[in-house]
């Protein structure tokens, strides 16, 4: 929240034109809410005027900067006298120097510490500071006096804001269940042909390594915890866990429990990720794949509606072998790098995303099994009603294995095209009912591994 805006009102009568300007000057900027307040202040001597008339004039020409750099030349010779104290307090605290704005009122309230107005501007320098119990303790104690209406609205305001800032870093845990059915064409990704021709001859493959079709329930829940740690930092933590069962094949069930924990922090307009992740497959019931990841990102606002997002990650796949003999061979290490932009006009919102990934095996015998793949994403929301939202997606990519794959002899090579339609319905501010609808088409050189998909599923989801 904003830094609550000043009223105007009539400003106070000083006996002395520095002194009363540089309130006047800093109230009429809409910056000094001691300004509402009128007391008046000891007297300096003539001589005071002069020399203090150069910073004066910069302070009512709200030329802060400046004014604050010329109130450090002054610094040796006028710290400690009210009338300086106060307008180096008003320059250093509208030119981003809060720290010092609080040494200089500090000295104000201690020297007149029944000055109501030098209380708040105190206070406003501790608001900026973020020392919000102290801030918070005197704009009470003038509260308490029963100042003008207009200083009591302002007061309100800010003890609004510092309400607002303490809950920004109380720590916050949501949860949520989720439950869908469906229907997928394709369960285990698999080619409709009954026959495939290999270098050594035809081979008629085992109807369990054809396409199967099924309908499915899935049911998951999960976890999201945020710890601010100060204005600019954070700790997150998020956990999932899903269960897929088809109906009539269970060889294909599916279990995936995931975790990722990172750091936050806002460097100017740049929010940086230092984050890591972990996740566990099950294949109907036994251990099938780990993954531990290393993740870096960013992502930035860069007006007119742009948002941009890049990432880096580092990521070892490992296989279960209790179940498939060797299964170890499959095993890989991957780099991926990713960007994407996103852009918001009016009830629409455009993404634009692009990737790259990059394998190594773990075995050189598995050398096969690693890829070099890429692809790109464009994405569509629209806003249908406050209740309602439609998307949709499309997605290529492209892969190719680094080594022939045995008994081919040769190099694997996809092509995956993707299509999405989605409708989200917000029936009430926790419970959500999605419907998606996903074609996939996996093109490969290799007649075994191409494939058609079709899945179809409805779900709801409840926030809490």
């Amino acid at each position: 929240m904003s830094t609550p805006e000043v009223l105007h009102t009539t400003a106070p009568t000083v006996p002395h034109r520095c002194l009363s300007h540089a309130i006047r000057y800093a109230w009429l900027a809409g910056t000094a809410l001691a300004c509402l307040l009128c007391a008046p202040l000891p007297a300096l001597a003539a001589s005071s005027q002069d020399e203090l008339r150069p910073l004066d004039n910069l302070v009512e020409e709200r030329r802060f900067p400046d004014a604050y750099a010329l109130a450090q030349t002054l610094l040796n010779d006028w710290e400690g006298e009210p009338e300086f104290d106060f307008l180096y307090g008003t320059a250093a605290l509208e030119s981003g120097h809060a720290n010092e704005a609080v040494f200089a009122f500090e000295r104000l309230v201690r020297g007149y510490p029944a000055e109501p107005r030098f209380k708040l501007e105190l206070a406003r320098a501790l608001f900026e500071q973020n020392n919000l119990g102290a801030a918070r303790e005197l704009f009470e104690s003038v509260l308490a006096t029963g100042p003008s209406i207009n200083v009591q609205n302002n007061i309100h305001a800010f003890l609004d804001a510092i309400a607002d800032r303490e809950r920004a870093v109380q720590p916050r845990l949501d949860w949520y269940l989720s439950t869908a059915v469906g229907n997928d064409s394709n369960i285990n990704s698999a080619t409709e042909l009954g026959v495939i021709s290999t270098p050594i001859g035809d081979v008629e493959l085992n109807p369990n390594g054809q396409s199967l079709e099924d309908s499915f329930v899935e049911l998951g829940g999960g976890m999201a915890y945020v710890k601010p740690l100060s204005k600019t930092t954070a700790f997150n933590a998020n956990a999932s866990y899903s269960r897929r069962d088809n109906i009539d094949t269970h060889a294909f069930d599916l279990d995936v429990l995931a975790g990722t924990a990172s750091y936050t922090q806002q460097v100017r307009d740049l929010r940086l990720s230092y984050g890591v992740r972990a996740q566990h497959v099950a294949l109907a019931g036994d251990p099938f794949q780990n993954s531990a990841s290393l993740i870096l990102g960013a992502q930035r606002s860069a007006g007119n509606g742009w948002n941009q997002y890049a990432t880096v990650a580092y990521t070892g796949v490992r296989y279960a072998t209790g179940q498939v003999a060797n299964a170890n061979l499959r095993d890989v290490d991957q780099w991926l790098g990713s960007a994407a932009l996103t852009r918001t006009t009016g009830r629409f919102n455009h993404g634009i995303s692009a990737y790259y990934g990059n394998e190594s095996a773990r075995h050189a015998l598995g050398r096969n099994n690693a890829q070099r793949f890429y692809g790109a994403a464009l994405s569509e929301q629209v806003a249908l009603h406050p209740q309602h939202l439609g998307y949709a997606r499309i997605s290529l990519h492209r892969s190719e294995n680094r080594a022939p794959a045995p008994i081919f002899n040769r190099v694997r090579e996809d092509t995956i095209f993707s299509a999405s339609l989605g409708w989200l319905w917000r029936i009430n501010g926790p419970l959500t009912l999605s419907t998606d609808l996903t074609y996939t088409d996996n093109d490969s050189n290799l007649a075994l591994f191409s494939y058609d998909r079709l899945k179809f599923q409805s779900g709801l989801r409840y926030q809490f």
